[in-house]
């Protein structure tokens, strides 16, 4: 289909929408990218810092996890710092200027998670347009419409939310009109944007599959009392089990460091407070996806990797594995492979391009720094406790992203 003809819905505060064509969009981004604004502009920080206040006022025990971090993280006063070390960071004789239009498509199983880039290239000027999924949660279109009220109130039309076929020429379209492309989702999708053009010096952002890992010390967890035990199994459960454990930095793998004969209790006993605290949050996989996580289990006891499997409920399945290897399956909805291993350097044989982030525990600050330059050469981009797995960072994936958003421009 020609874009030019080509319909898309436009989202607007209230849940109302406007049906234009795809050749009017593509003329309202271009007259976007004639009025930007400067990285961190008061104005933008305090319309997002608004949205964070209202997020934060509703919250109550209904809030979800996801929601409440990121309205936290957008607090002001946390804006505002983010601004200062942008500055800060600036190479003398220079200033930052934005990108212009930026292209969002977020991903299908973690839908929040494009609030971060999109607020991020929102504070550094851009106008953005964002394709939003047909299958778009309650919770993720209403944070969207706070945005979308609060930016109606500003009068310039500079931001976008949209829907449209994916079948037709409308990605092309908006590519070709956007100077920066932020993919979210699998390789494959990854893969069919990356031949899609864009302006002259664009710039590609993506975020493809990704696995994550977990690395414990066996010596820390059985030195633990009741509470640290309880506080630890705490940090991992919200590591594993929000949004399924199919998040890129979601844990799938847990390497203890130390033998099974000496912090195998320890161990378990960690396992089984994790289990605990899933059961008691309602969190469990659904039938599909039980299924997969038996079948897998399954697979490795008849292939004899399987040293130990525990159902330990609905929501959390373990499989200790024989020997030391990496587990390529992903699995998610609660399903964790367990390795214990010598030391840190048998961390080096496991890292892959592929991974992204370790969280870790038990570790002295030189440790953590062994561990990062032991996985230096892999695709490892984050290391952070146990417990932040999913606290998302202005440094995601490699991207320092405001400053991929912003171009520098050279004054002398």
């Amino acid at each position: 289909m020609n874009a030019a003809i080509e319909r898309a819905e436009l989202l607007g505060p209230g849940g109302k929408t406007q049906t234009i064509a795809g050749s009017e969009l593509i003329a309202r981004l271009a007259a976007a990218r004639r009025a930007p604004a400067a990285p961190f502009a008061p104005e933008r920080i305090a319309l997002v810092a608004r949205v964070s206040e209202r997020l934060l006022r509703r919250g109550g025990p209904q809030a979800s996890s996801f929601i409440t971090h990121f309205a936290f993280w957008t607090r002001k006063a946390a804006l505002e710092a983010l601004g200062g070390n942008f500055a800060k960071r600036l190479p003398p004789k220079t200033i930052a200027r934005p990108r212009g239009v930026v292209f969002h498509l977020p991903p299908a199983n973690v839908e929040t998670v494009f609030l971060y880039s999109w607020v991020l290239s929102y504070l550094a000027g851009n106008a953005n347009v964002t394709r939003v999924p047909t299958e778009f949660g309650s919770v993720i279109r209403s944070v969207c419409e706070m945005f979308l009220t609060e930016l109606a109130g500003e009068g310039a039309e500079t931001q976008f939310f949209v829907q449209y076929s994916a079948t037709g020429a409308l990605n092309r379209a908006i590519s070709a009109e956007s100077d920066a492309r932020v993919v979210w989702g699998g390789d494959a999708k990854v893969g069919a944007f990356a031949p899609l053009p864009l302006r002259d010096g664009g710039k590609a952002i993506w975020f493809g599959d990704r696995s994550s890992f977990c690395v414990i010390k066996g010596s820390a967890v059985a030195m633990l009392d009741a509470a640290g035990m309880r506080a630890l199994a705490s940090r991992i459960t919200n590591d594993i089990f929000i949004f399924d454990q199919m998040a890129c930095s979601s844990p799938s793998v847990l390497y203890v460091i130390g033998s099974r004969e000496e912090h195998g209790a320890a161990i378990e006993a960690l396992l089984e407070a994790v289990s605990a605290l899933a059961i008691g949050s309602d969190t469990g996989a659904g039938t599909g996806q039980f299924m997969r996580k038996m079948v897998v289990a399954f697979q490795a006891a008849a292939t004899g990797d399987a040293e130990a499997i525990a159902w330990r409920d609905p929501a959390l399945t373990t499989v200790m594995t024989r020997a030391t290897s990496r587990h390529e399956e992903r699995v998610g909805g609660g399903f964790l492979w367990v390795d214990f291993i010598d030391g840190i350097p048998a961390i080096a044989a496991m890292a892959q391009e592929r991974d992204q982030t370790i969280t870790h525990f038990g570790f002295s600050p030189e440790e953590v720094q062994e561990l990062a330059e032991t996985v230096a050469n892999s695709g490892v981009s984050r290391l952070v406790p146990a417990g932040k797995a999913l606290d998302f960072d202005s440094v995601w994936d490699g991207y320092d992203l405001p400053f991929e958003l912003t171009r520098l421009v050279r004054v002398s």
